[in-house]
């Protein structure tokens, strides 16, 4: 990521100003992590002066604004909706558009890069999952190989068409590369930003261990999320009921929900007084929960740039992961936490080991701070919108040629 200095006076200057459409299937009331990084994005990019857009198929109008809508038919059981083309609304804003950001490759990708085509606008394509991890962990050995092929062409045919092409993470981008070598030129990591500025001050309702019948002395490990296979919460679960047969003084907060709720349940039924399921949260109101953790646990082996560790960062929290790839986009991470093997007896002794250690809990979660200074939303915004600048600017020129 560019080391930008965040400067909004400059920014607000009418000459930089761009109309930006930000197409994407996940986007609040859909709750996941894509949504909230646009969510993020798009309000800070208008914090910033731009003239930015969302675009989505939904079920229902968005009172934000510049945040359109196309009615969509449900896609089966999930929150995502699909529709062939965008309504008028829609269509006539996108026309005026100065650059196209797709996000993800399904979708209303086609539709967005369709329309950008035909219009001759500049795109930018962001893949935010890897897909290639999911279709592991989420489907099986039968219908991954179709699905496969389908993820790759999916991804290969947007990249192939994209001015620009970025990922919030470096293993991201490097299995990108694998699958179009020829366009890796194009090709550039961006991170994901969070509003620092809400995880600064403890709120006055921040939650109390007491109102969850946790003592003074226990250390409370955190998770927020999803609650869904591909998360890993499974092996996490089976390491706390170790580490508290071991003796560690140890809590459970999970928020968040999903198909892998109940099995949590059942692992832990025989330390059920120390795991507490809190379900969904309005992720406005996570700086009340989040302060109450300890140590954040994230287990995930899928993950790109999560923000659910960004902000525990920003609120001095130290992390217990697995390796994997992803944590390489944290400097110093090494400081700031602890990567155990993915197995419950690694887990669950660095459970034990944070129990037992609690200076070396609060050092790492000074550490842990400093890092998330790093993914300040207001300099990610900014670094977007000088490359959206920047793409526009050789889109013209390109043109003029």
């Amino acid at each position: 990521m560019l080391g930008l200095t965040f400067s909004r006076k400059r920014r607000t200057n009418t000459a930089d100003r761009l109309r930006i459409g930000l197409f994407t299937d996940s986007f609040p009331p859909i709750i996941n992590g894509v949504s909230i990084v646009l969510s993020n994005l798009h309000e800070e990019l208008l914090a910033q002066g731009q003239d930015a857009h969302v675009f989505t198929f939904g079920s229902q109008e968005s009172a934000r604004p510049n945040v359109w809508v196309t009615r969509g038919v449900p896609l089966g059981s999930s929150s995502f909706h699909s529709a062939l083309m965008l309504d008028r609304p829609s269509s006539l804003v996108a026309r005026t558009l100065s650059v196209f950001h797709i996000n993800d490759p399904f979708n209303i990708a086609l539709v967005a890069l369709r329309m950008a085509k035909h219009l001759d606008r500049p795109i930018v394509f962001t893949n935010h999952t890897r897909h290639d991890l999911y279709l592991e962990e989420r489907w099986s050995s039968v219908l991954r190989p179709m699905l496969k092929l389908y993820v790759e062409a999916q991804m290969t045919y947007m990249m192939r068409a994209s001015h620009l092409i970025t990922a919030p993470s470096y293993s991201a981008l490097r299995w990108m590369q694998s699958l179009l070598p020829e366009v890796a030129h194009r090709m550039r990591v961006v991170h994901n930003g969070i509003a620092l500025q809400r995880f600064e001050q403890l709120p006055s309702d921040a939650l109390r261990r007491e109102q969850l019948g946790i003592s003074a002395e226990a250390t409370i490990f955190g998770y927020v999320g999803r609650v869904v296979p591909e998360k890993n919460l499974e092996v996490f679960a089976e390491a706390l009921v170790c580490a508290v047969q071991q003796g560690a003084d140890a809590h459970w907060i999970v928020i968040g929900d999903g198909s892998s709720r109940a099995e949590l349940a059942a692992i832990t039924a025989r330390i059920a007084d120390r795991v507490h399921l809190l379900g969904k949260v309005p992720n406005e109101a996570l700086p009340r929960y989040i302060p109450l953790f300890d140590v954040f646990g994230m287990p995930s082996l899928s993950d790109t740039n999560p923000l659910s560790v960004t902000e525990a960062m920003a609120c001095r929290k130290p992390f217990l992961g697995v390796r994997a790839d992803w944590w390489e986009e944290y400097p110093n991470y090494q400081q700031a936490g602890v990567l155990a093997e993915n197995n419950p007896a690694d887990l669950a002794a660095a459970i034990v080991w944070f129990c037992q250690n609690e200076a070396a809990r609060r050092q790492m979660g000074e550490c842990a701070y400093q890092i998330s200074r790093h993914f300040d939303i207001r300099n990610v915004a900014a670094e977007w919108i000088d490359l959206y600048n920047q793409l526009v600017e050789r889109h013209t020129l390109t043109q003029a040629s």
